[in-house]
């Protein structure tokens, strides 16, 4: 297939609005979005926000404070290696924050139904080997002008891997396409500041480039289906909405010929077309993450969706509840002239025993009489919840799921074990998207890895000898490794309870003959920290063994493996 000219993508990028726009039901997203946030003109009625509430549950559930991924060589050659590339795995998670993103890009799924995520190195908007400055082509200063200027914003550093959550309203893919592993291709729409455009040194016939919109086009291009800066074929240097300083950039990953290419909107001429480096082994650096199952299209319905028409119904019910309780306030009907208007006054005061004063000749049981409206509430509170079962049901919570007790009418152990285990299924197949969701990012980060870092860097690998310092590079590490990621809590641990564990383990390993004493004591004073505790031991007690710098600048390493350097924590060897 010949390659496409700068013509042919606008036509493929209109396609593939079309595409998300139709089977993702992209004209409701604004509206999904302001519901979530209580902005919506619908949320104007005080009420349960169904939306924000279930959308925090799942997420929340879903969410992983602390990942830590295993792994296993597939071959015999890889297991030396195995454990250095998990070392360097559980360091990047913290590093690039990955766990971060995985959660924002849930938000973004139950919203819209897609999230994505796209893997990157070194520069923000795409590697590029003419601009390294070492001799390994594995670094470069591209998120910096000619003359010093940061033109990248993005926590990226050089030399390192990345991970980022994209908005799907960025995001475009062929009409037809089911997973991005099926893809062709795939676009990131990028806007960026003109002037940081003619400054990277990445683009190409930039020299005639112009801008099509300003920041608040940008803002609404979310939110307006019709982006009135990309009608017609001239652009101008002010538009209604302000002036116009920003370009809007199509980063196209084309599979069919393993390049990069990125057009601009009203520009003839590509800005870039190169061979894109991070499709490697094929695959598109992008990740996706969705919790509605796809049939045959890529864009699905959102959960948020699913929600709404109960949305509407609660708040629907809570402004005719809030007008039956302002209805049935005390109200009373009076005879004209029987109660002059300061006396009046007095019968509406909040003061007790108020006299009323009221004209002589009228009996006083028709000067006035009580209307009190009948309030329905009661009947409107159990619609309510009626509704809210519905859409917890919509999306497979439970009320204890949501962080309510169920309260209504006494339950078994059976029927409570068979409910929860049934919204846990539903809530598992979830955490297994997400589970596979990290496994795919960091198989390509690893694949990253492989090809650019050539340089020896140094990580901490904790083995049956103790903590080891092991020196690698990327064509090292290179190999076929199977992948599992284990969930955690985030430890919590105080400094009181540190203490306690440090006793329990000191009581418990203090009689084994073959653990080191002395680095069990230090092990017990470190988590004190107390110097008055630590003087207990004596200068014996608390020495400790030092490493010679000179064993870690080692001359040259042995190519075929990591090196090792062991530390003073080393256990001894039985």
């Amino acid at each position: 297939m010949k390659e496409l000219k700068v013509a042919d993508w606008l036509t493929e990028i209109d396609n593939g609005l079309e595409f998300r726009r139709s089977y993702g039901l992209e004209d409701s997203w604004p509206e999904l979005e302001a519901m979530f946030y209580s902005v919506a003109k619908s949320s104007k009625e005080a009420g349960p926000n169904l939306i924000a509430a279930s959308g925090d549950a799942m997420v929340s559930q879903v969410s992983v404070p602390k990942a830590r991924f295993l792994i296993r060589a597939k071959q015999p050659y890889g297991i030396a290696t195995a454990k250095t590339l998990e070392s360097v795995d559980n360091s990047l998670v913290d590093e690039l924050k990955i766990s971060r993103t995985v959660g924002r890009s849930a938000l973004h799924a139950f919203l819209w139904g897609t999230g994505i995520i796209k893997i990157g190195y070194d520069s923000e908007f795409g590697f590029d080997r003419r601009l390294t400055l070492d001799d390994d082509q594995s670094y470069s200063m591209s998120q910096f002008s000619m003359k010093g200027n940061r033109i990248e914003f993005a926590p990226t550093k050089s030399g390192t891997p990345w991970v980022a959550s994209c908005l799907p309203h960025d995001i475009i893919v062929p009409f037809g396409t089911i997973d991005i592993e099926d893809a062709p291709w795939i676009i990131h729409r990028v806007v960026r500041h003109v002037d940081d455009v003619k400054a990277d040194k990445k683009y190409e016939h930039t020299r005639d480039l112009q801008p099509c919109m300003s920041m608040k086009d940008f803002v609404t291009s979310y939110t307006a289906r019709i982006k009135t800066y990309r009608v017609g074929d001239s652009l101008y240097s002010t538009t209604r909405t302000g002036k116009a300083e920003y370009t809007e950039l199509f980063e196209i990953h084309d599979r069919r010929t393993g390049k990069i290419y990125v057009i601009a909107s009203g520009h003839s001429k590509f800005l870039r077309n190169d061979e894109d480096l991070l499709q490697i082994k094929g695959k598109l650096p992008f990740v996706e993450l969705r919790f509605v199952p796809n049939a045959r299209t890529f864009w699905t319905t959102p959960d948020s969706f699913y929600l709404k028409p109960y949305q509407a119904e609660t708040a629907d019910i809570s402004r005719i509840a809030s007008i039956q309780r302002r209805a049935s306030v005390l109200k009373f009907l009076y005879h004209a002239g029987t109660i002059d208007e300061a006396e009046m006054l007095k019968l509406l005061s909040l003061d007790p025993a108020v006299g009323v004063k009221v004209q002589a000749g009228t009996p006083l049981n028709e000067a006035v009489l009580p209307f009190t409206a009948a309030n329905n509430n009661q009947f409107l509170y159990g619609d309510a919840e009626y509704v809210r079962r519905n859409a917890r049901e919509s999306v497979g919570f439970s009320r204890n799921q949501l962080g309510e007790f169920e309260h209504s009418g006494r339950r078994t152990a059976t029927e409570a074990m068979v409910v929860n285990d049934a919204a846990n299924q539903r809530m598992s197949r979830r955490q297994l998207i997400v589970h596979g969701t990290y496994i795919d990012i960091i198989r390509q980060i690893n694949n990253i890895i492989f090809e650019f870092w050539k340089t020896p860097r140094w990580t901490e690998v904790v083995g049956v000898e103790g903590a080891q310092w092991i020196e690698y590079t990327g064509d090292q590490l290179k190999g076929d490794y199977l992948y599992d990621v284990d969930f955690a809590p985030e430890n919590t641990m105080n400094r009181d309870a540190r203490k306690m564990e440090a006793l329990n383990m000191y009581a418990t390993l203090s009689q084994d003959p073959s653990v080191d004493q002395m680095k069990l004591r230090q092990y017990l004073t470190n988590a004190y920290n107390d110097p008055e505790f630590t003087g207990l031991f004596g200068a014996q007690g608390n020495a400790s063994v030092s490493v010679p710098m000179s064993s870690m600048q080692g001359g040259q390493r042995n190519a075929a493996a990591p090196s090792q350097v062991q530390t003073s924590n080393a256990m001894p060897t039985m």
